[in-house]
């Protein structure tokens, strides 16, 4: 068996062999598909034609290469630049394939400018500007310079901070410029808004004060007109008077004359016109036609950086006195900040006048009479408003219970030189006259035929210091103005 395997082995080698030489093979019948030619490019290489077997595979043709054939070169023309339009240099592109053999380098448009002019100049509140104008096809370039910044010093003989390069000056946190020119209400407004600012608006009597003083004190030389004011944000509506910022008009300042009038618009006059009112001062206000054509103030809100104060003289706000405290204020010029402080009561220091045989207070004129205070006070109050007024510095309407009192009380009273009626505490109430501080009503002063007044008008005492009637009493409606003396209990 194994002998039969290799024997089998040895045969098929064999006829393997024999196979391989070729006695068993016969030539391949060929078809031929044509290898189409490539063309070349004006960059890449091409092929002719050619053939190969589709049975066997044999190439019977060979394709060849055929050389690239090179670009066509044609030359672009250059551009001219122009003011508006970019223009380039020549090129070269290839007119078969499109190919950019030499690029165009572009020229950018560029006009061609004189040198720069001034329009208007730069100031602290508005750029300036300038142009220049190109020779070719006369586009005006315009561009805005820097505005000028402030440089605030302060001023010796106003006490503000004044800007040496505009006279711009600060106030209570606030900058404020005048602008001498000839212009409408609109017109104003608008040139404010535009500078980031707005028309002026006056709140307080300090304002109304450092405003007139810089009107007083400007050169109206430039004046061509026989009336000059300064337009403010003052404007009239079906509301009545008020600011274009919104703010109330709570302050005013209106001329003794005028006192806003038919007109729209608040200005402030400068009392240049010599044909103005006589009665008019400089910033007392006015009020014009809006069409007016005339000078302005704005105002700006300015950022404070400083730390010191500039503080104005403390002002009394309410007298200090020997019945109640005072009160007195400041504010800073510069920022604003306000401050007030207590002026605290005085006390009663007495002195007897041997000329007017009176004890009074050398403070405030008070009398001193058997343990008691006394003191007329010149302020024309309705008997309820006297009455409170007494109860709120500690004590009451003034009460007479004996004849000795008073003689004092006429003595005291003409020591002061008084004469006329003045409230005491005493009233009717429906029944018989009293004392609101219960004491008996025993003692009386009457003027003959006094008391003489029914329910509706009368019942309430004054004592009546006119011609000869050297206190007498008489009975007055409540509701009469009169001068009252008060009475406090000493201490």
């Amino acid at each position: 068996m194994k002998r039969i395997l290799v024997l089998s082995a040895i045969f098929i080698l064999c006829l393997a062999c024999l196979c391989s030489c070729g006695l068993f093979n016969k030539s391949c019948e060929h078809s031929e598909v044509v290898d189409a030619a490539v063309a070349p490019t004006c960059t890449e290489a091409g092929l002719t034609e050619g053939k190969h077997c589709s049975k066997c595979g044999e190439i019977t043709v060979a394709q060849q290469p055929v050389a690239p054939k090179g670009h066509t070169e044609v030359l672009e023309d250059a551009k001219k630049a122009t003011c508006t339009e970019d223009g380039y240099t020549a090129g070269v592109h290839c007119s078969i394939c499109n190919a950019e053999i030499i690029a165009k380098d572009v020229i950018p448009a560029a006009h061609t400018y004189g040198e720069w002019e001034d329009i208007s100049v730069s100031d602290c509140f508005l750029p300036g500007e300038r142009q220049r104008i190109c020779s070719a096809c006369n586009y005006v370039d315009s561009e805005k310079l820097d505005k000028i910044e402030h440089s605030f010093l302060k001023d010796a003989d106003t006490g503000l901070f004044t800007c040496e390069h505009c006279e711009a000056f600060i106030f209570a946190g606030n900058i404020y410029a005048a602008f001498d020119v000839y212009v409408n209400w609109y017109e104003a407004y608008k040139a404010c808004s535009e500078m980031g600012g707005h028309l002026v608006t006056i709140t307080s009597k300090y304002e109304q004060e450092v405003l007139t003083n810089m009107i007083r004190n400007r050169d109206y030389s430039f004046v061509t007109t026989v009336e000059y004011f300064y337009f403010t944000a003052g404007m009239k509506n079906t509301d009545g008077w008020q600011w274009a910022t919104g703010e109330e008009m709570n302050y005013t300042h209106w001329g003794p004359v005028l006192e806003g009038g038919n007109q729209w618009h608040v200005a402030l006059t400068t009392m240049i016109n010599s044909s103005g009112n006589a009665k008019m001062q400089v910033g007392d206000w006015e009020d014009l036609y809006h069409m007016y054509d005339t000078g302005y103030i704005c105002e700006w809100e300015n950022e404070i950086t400083e730390t010191e104060h500039y503080f104005t003289e403390w002002e009394t706000i309410t007298e200090v006195s020997c019945f109640n405290d005072g009160e007195e204020y400041r504010f800073c010029t510069h920022c604003g900040l306000e401050e007030t402080k207590t002026v605290t009561q005085l006390q009663h220091n007495f002195i007897f006048n041997e000329a007017t045989g009176v004890n009074a207070c050398e403070h405030c004129g008070a009398a001193m009479y058997d343990g008691k205070i006394y003191k007329i006070f010149e302020i024309k109050m309705s008997w309820y408003d006297a009455y409170e007024y007494c109860q709120n510095l500690g004590g009451h309407l003034a009460t007479i219970t004996s004849e000795n009192e008073q003689t004092f009380i006429n003595t005291y009273m003409n020591s002061v030189n008084y004469n006329s009626r003045t409230w005491l505490g005493g009233y009717n109430d429906g029944k018989a006259f009293q004392w609101i501080t219960d004491e008996t009503f025993d003692f009386t002063n009457w003027y003959p035929g006094q008391p003489d007044a029914d329910s509706s008008t009368g019942y309430f005492v004054a004592m009546n210091y006119d011609s000869s009637y050297n206190g007498r009493w008489h009975d007055h409606s409540p509701l009469d103005t009169k001068y009252f003396i008060c009475e406090w209990e000493s201490n």
